[in-house]
């Protein structure tokens, strides 16, 4: 009896390790860090001094990655081509004849660095 309890369990536990160590990790984080938090704060506030204001949603549904900074940006400071940067990038609205430029932030300051104008 004791031997039976002692494979049960041993099954048991195999059976949870292989369930555990086969399931997927999510890539996409339901909320944001407070970094990036803070870097769609900046480019919200850029385009707001640039009249290129977003509505309210859009800085809550904006998306950010990292990139390296290449030649299809305006840039703020020529020293940051090259460099890593965010990409902040807000939804398309079909309401808006023309969409918001997408905006850099440096991830160490989270000082907006350029953007790349809207089409």
């Amino acid at each position: 009896m004791k031997m039976t309890v002692t494979r049960l369990f041993t099954v048991l536990c195999l059976t949870i390790f292989l369930l555990t160590g086969c399931m997927q990790p999510s890539t996409s984080s339901p909320t944001q860090s407070d970094d990036e938090a803070d870097a769609i704060k900046s480019a919200v506030s850029f385009l707001e001094q640039m009249d290129w204001q977003p509505v309210d949603e859009d800085s809550q549904q904006a998306t950010i990655q990292s990139i390296k900074v290449d030649d299809r940006y305006e840039l703020i400071d020529s020293h940051f081509k090259g460099a890593h940067a965010w990409l902040i990038t807000f939804p398309a609205d079909s309401q808006r004849t023309i969409e918001t430029p997408h905006v850099l932030v440096d991830p160490e300051s989270n000082e907006v660095i350029g953007y790349l104008p809207s089409e």
